[in-house]
């Protein structure tokens, strides 16, 4: 990485720093939306293509496309509109492994705490749900839940083959809702889920990561 954007992460971190560490890996591992609720899947059972718009107060909004593949537990997130740079997040949802692909920066940045937030969001230990009925989000049947757990309320609509149409939560970090705009269901290029060749792997902080995702 060349010394011009050295500046840039730094200040990256010193605003990082004020917030609170994590909540930019907390957006991150709700926008991988089928891992929020333990039923009725953890995951989605089929390839898939979405696109997501990420809301939270204060902040500008937030638009990724995010690409599935479900017998791999890949999933691909490009972010469209809302987020300081131009950005890709690359997760294996079974390793826990996590990369974020800056082109501008041509840069490959691990993401070593990511895979214990995706943890704890996937697991959901001692959360209860209620059903609230049923509703209709980009185009599909989904069933409403109340999601309680211990510090941390929310809803989330998710359909019975592990997609979240829609969740919205708060915790001691903050309050973030994330909703689908379009599904469409189909195989993805296994090429879209490998990190781009020639790219610097480095490793940042929770803070500058969290200034990275506009946190």
């Amino acid at each position: 990485m060349t010394s011009r954007f050295l500046p840039i992460f730094r200040r990256g971190y010193e605003a990082g720093a004020r917030r609170r560490a994590g909540a930019g890996l907390l957006l991150l591992a709700m926008s991988t939306a089928p891992g929020f609720a333990a039923t009725p899947r953890l995951l989605p059972d089929r390839d898939a293509s979405a696109i997501y718009q990420v809301s939270q107060p204060g902040k500008p909004e937030q638009t990724w496309r995010i690409r599935f593949d479900a017998a791999a537990g890949l999933v691909r997130a490009t972010s469209l509109s809302g987020t300081p740079m131009p950005m890709t997040a690359l997760l294996d949802l079974h390793s826990g492994r996590a990369q974020l692909v800056l082109p501008q920066m041509h840069a490959l940045v691990n993401v070593p705490g990511l895979s214990g937030a995706m943890g704890q969001v996937m697991a959901m230990r001692g959360a209860h749900f209620t059903p609230l009925g049923t509703a209709t989000i980009a185009g599909y049947r989904c069933t409403r839940y109340l999601v309680l757990r211990r510090n941390a309320s929310g809803t989330a609509c998710l359909t019975p083959d592990g997609f979240a149409l829609a969740a919205s939560g708060s915790d001691p970090h903050g309050r973030v809702s994330v909703q689908a705009l379009s599904l469409h269901i189909g195989p993805q290029p296994a090429g879209d889920f490998e990190p781009p060749m020639g790219y610097s792997e480095v490793t940042l902080p929770p803070q500058m990561l969290a200034s990275l995702l506009g946190q």
